[in-house]
Formats: structure tokens, C-alpha cells, sequence
């Protein structure tokens, strides 16, 4: 279902996920304004207006949305954003109540619980703050969709993959593959990941706006895939077109270290599963990923040549010591 044009508000706009989702608003013929702090606007379209302020200073912010009406906002940004942070953007715009789109994500879950997670799957505060921070951002948005009506819809991605990405992690494995290094696995690897591609995830969000189906809802999205660990590395090698030869270790080795660095991608070393249905999205809105996980990282490693990001220095230092560690 595609809205009508809409006036639209992006919180932040120029980062991974928000820039991907603005591109898709012009896209569908939507007006968008973005605001944040001003640092990378360099990156916007053409035509998009742009309100400079940090949201977590509540008086600037009513102050830059003073007198402004928007038929839909976009919270994404994390700062990381309290609550308090979630509410005082919605409550800036009153008396008007635009469709609010609060992206938090499946961390809010208990991980503790079995996969895989879906919308009926208990909260809580495995993931510590960050879980607790998303939680409170969807609450307050919650109990304001309650009491007063407001449009409300809580979207829950999980590892989000594609061109700029903010979190090192297909690319970590690029720079290490290409340059026939091993890669580092603390354990097994056989925790079970879940991946989707931006433009399938600002797809689906530009696709939500305006449409009462999904108003006071909570919904997964991602891929349809899930894959070990190792499995996702095995992948990436298959998408270049190359050999990956594994080192594992005991995870314990990295106390040793004063400041260890990244082993493992950025946010990829973690002891549980990470599963999620994506059911619900489906069943209600018709969302489909265009994406499979290969397809999804072989346009990644294009965009990864593309940008000569192949050329750049990486530093291998801390791998290089830990690798002396472990027998041959």
C-alpha cells in the first residue's frame, strides 16, 4: 500500500539506515525534512530541508520544531536516546499527531528465552541499557498512542547489513578475506545470526507511513535467513570468490589484553542466538525482503570496490598478537 504524498521528519538523516530510509521517501514523493546535528549533511539529496539541533537538548529541540506540522516522523537516531528523549520529540509536535515510526530493535527481547523472538516474546534488559533505552523510547510512544491517540509504530530490525554501514562487520571480513588473513573465531562459532539489508528495511519503513494497520504495533524486520557464525564468513568468502581459513580461540585469551581489538566484526561475538519471525510484518503489511542474505552481500562487496575501500591500510596489529598465542 503506498501513502499519499506526506510531509515526513527523519531524525538524524544521514547515517546508514536514515540516509537509506530519506532516499526511499523521495522515492515514494513524500517532502522530507531532516534534523539533526548538522555533521554530515554533505550526504543529503537534493531539495531535503534540514532543521540543525540536538534532540537530547529538549528546549532546542521544541524551539526547531516550533510551529512545524509533519504528517509523519521518523525516530531513529541513538545517542544514546533515553526515553525521555523519544517523548519530548513527539510532544514537540503537539497539538498536531503525526504518525510516529520509532525504529528500536530485537535486542529488546529477553535473550535468555528460546528463538526464535517474535512481537509476543517478553521484553527485557538482557542487552543491559541499550535494551533498557529502546524499551523506555517504545513505551513512552506507547502510552502516548493509548492516551492520546497518537499513531504509533515500533519497528524491531536486527543486524543490519549493506553500503555504510555504521557497524564494522561484513566488512571486517572483506578486508581480512581479500588479504588472505584468517579469521579470528572466539569458540565455535555456531551462535546463530540474523541479517537484513538497509534498503530492504527503509523500504518497509517508507511503506508503513500512513497506514492504520500499523498503528499502536510492534513488528520485526529483517532477513528471512539465519546462519551460524562461521556460516555467514563461509558466505562472504563464496560471494568473493575466495578461501577462508579459520583460527579459533578461547575467548578467555582476550583478558589478557589491556584494550583487545575487534576479533570477530563489530557486534558479532555475543553467547546466545539471535533469531526472529518475521511472521507478523508479512501476514499484516505484505513485507517481503528483495534481499537474501548472498544477494544482500554481494551488492555490499560492490559498493566495497567500488568505493576502493580494498585499497584502504588496516591495521592487523592486535590480531597479529593474538594469532602468536595459538598453536599451529
Amino acid at each position: 500500500m503506498m501513502a499519499p504524498a506526506m510531509r515526513v521528519l527523519v531524525v538524524g538523516g544521514t547515517e546508514f539506515i536514515s540516509l537509506a530510509l530519506v532516499r526511499a521517501l523521495i522515492r515514494e514523493g513524500h517532502a522530507v525534512t531532516v534534523l539533526n546535528r548538522g555533521r554530515r549533511n554533505d550526504r543529503l539529496p537534493p531539495g531535503i530541508d534540514v532543521l540543525v539541533c540536538d534532540r537530547k537538548d529538549h528546549a532546542q529541540l521544541r524551539s526547531a520544531l516550533d510551529g512545524a506540522r509533519f504528517d509523519g516522523i521518523y525516530d531513529i537516531t541513538y545517542a544514546p536516546t533515553t526515553g525521555e528523549d523519544v517523548a519530548a520529540l513527539a510532544d514537540a509536535l503537539l497539538p498536531s499527531v503525526p504518525h510516529v515510526l520509532f525504529v528500536s530493535t530485537g535486542r529488546v527481547y529477553d535473550h535468555a528465552l528460546p528463538i526464535p523472538y517474535s512481537e509476543a516474546t517478553p521484553r527485557g534488559y538482557y542487552w543491559g541499557e541499550y535494551a533498557r533505552h529502546k524499551i523506555a523510547g517504545e513505551d513512552a510512544l506507547l502510552e502516548r498512542h493509548h492516551t492520546r491517540g497518537l499513531p504509533v509504530t515500533i519497528v524491531r530490525p536486527t543486524h543490519v547489513l549493506g553500503p555504510l554501514n555504521t557497524r564494522h562487520n561484513e566488512a571486517f571480513f572483506f578486508d581480512r578475506i581479500i588479504r588472505g588473513r584468517p579469521v579470528l573465531v572466539p569458540g565455535d562459532g555456531g551462535w546463530l545470526r540474523q541479517f537484513g539489508h538497509v534498503d530492504d528495511l527503509a523500504d518497509a519503513l517508507a511503506s508503513m507511513l500512513g497506514d492504520s494497520r500499523a498503528f499502536g504495533q510492534a513488528y520485526n524486520l529483517t532477513g528471512e535467513e539465519c546462519v551460524t557464525q562461521v556460516g555467514f564468513v563461509e558466505l562472504i568468502a563464496e560471494v568473493l570468490e575466495r578461501r577462508v581459513e579459520f583460527r579459533h580461540f578461547d575467548p578467555a585469551l582476550l583478558k589478557r589484553f589491556d584494550k583487545p581489538g575487534l576479533v570477530f566484526g563489530q557486534n558479532l561475538v555475543y553467547d546466545c542466538h539471535a533469531v526472529y519471525t518475521t511472521a507478523k510484518a508479512r501476514a499484516e503489511l505484505g513485507i517481503r525482503p528483495r534481499y537474501t542474505l548472498a544477494s544482500a552481500l554481494r551488492q555490499t562487496w560492490d559498493w566495497y570496490r567500488k568505493e576502493s575501500l580494498d585499497q584502504r591500510p588496516v591495521d592487523f596489529t592486535f590480531e597479529d598478537e593474538l594469532l602468536a598465542l595459538l598453536p599451529r
